[in-house]
């Protein structure tokens, strides 16, 4: 189902800390504002708020200025609050999946539980559905192969691509390579190479630029689908890392790759040989 049919109460929060010796801070946000207005799914987005922060106790007025950390999922950010009415730095949140996100403070003292007030909510825009990418293993070769056409899927089920190919796990989730896709969604390129009978795929620009070059053995297919890709390593909120193995059969001109968003399958396939080389893609949980 996609997101947006459904509200996703995220956790947005704004909260205040104390100093060590008894300072007793209390704050609330009189407005917030988000630009743009109605963020795009899995695009970067800022969320300003009008604060006013005052010390209602305060034991020892020699300790530092309290702290106002604003978090969303794994977002943070933090800034001074002197104590008169100020505006704070944008917080920059890396991108969320479609859905309502609802934005609190929270109020945190040296003493006293943390305190929740709401302040609104945060609409991300829908994002287009997705499309399954069909993930097959060939026993008589050992290799792996993904798809995104439906076509060819029914082709090797029915005995093509040389036969013995079959579905092998229930691979993740993408989008057309024509269709509607949002805009963090990189394509993937398809690459095979008759030399070793395989396909390769990736959403590196630089990396696709490389393969298509004279002499590198591989042959470009076009753009297979499009795929959310990793931030420094870590994939967005709502889903699921794809991870891309390497069986590191060079010398034995019988390279393969898999593609796999499972951690367990991934981390016993290295221990079994297989080079891991980490994300290669994000898919979407819904």
């Amino acid at each position: 189902m996609n997101t947006a049919q459904q509200p996703i109460r995220g956790f947005l929060s704004l909260a205040l800390f104390g100093g060590l010796l008894g300072v007793l801070p209390s704050a609330h946000a009189q407005q917030f504002t988000v630009s743009p207005a109605t963020p795009e799914v899995y695009q970067p987005f800022t969320i300003t708020l009008s604060i006013f922060c005052q010390r209602t106790i305060n034991v020892d007025p020699h300790v530092g200025s309290g702290a106002i950390t604003i978090e969303a999922k794994t977002n943070t950010i933090d800034f001074l609050c002197p104590g008169d009415p100020i505006e704070a730095p944008p917080a920059t949140i890396a991108g969320l999946p479609g859905g309502t996100y609802s934005l609190a403070a929270r109020l945190r003292t040296n003493f006293d539980p943390p305190q929740e007030h709401a302040l609104g909510d945060i609409t991300v825009a829908p994002a287009p559905p997705t499309q399954p990418i069909f993930a097959f293993y060939n026993e008589d070769i050992g290799h792996y192969f993904i798809t995104a056409g439906t076509a060819e899927k029914d082709s090797l089920l029915g005995g093509g691509g040389g036969g013995g190919w079959a579905i092998v796990d229930e691979g993740f989730k993408a989008w057309p390579a024509a269709g509607p896709a949002p805009a963090a969604a990189k394509p993937v390129c398809r690459f095979y190479s008759s030399l070793v009978n395989s396909h390769f795929y990736t959403a590196g620009a630089n990396e696709c630029e490389l393969l298509k070059q004279s002499g590198s053995g591989w042959t470009y297919e076009g753009i297979a689908f499009r795929a959310l890709v990793p931030t420094k390593g870590s994939c967005y909120p709502g889903t699921t890392p794809v991870w891309r193995l390497y069986n590191d059969r060079f010398a034995q001109v019988d390279s393969n790759h898999r593609f796999i968003a499972g951690a367990d399958t991934y981390r016993h396939m290295i221990a079994n040989g297989w080079v891991g080389e980490g994300v290669a893609f994000c898919s979407p949980e819904s």
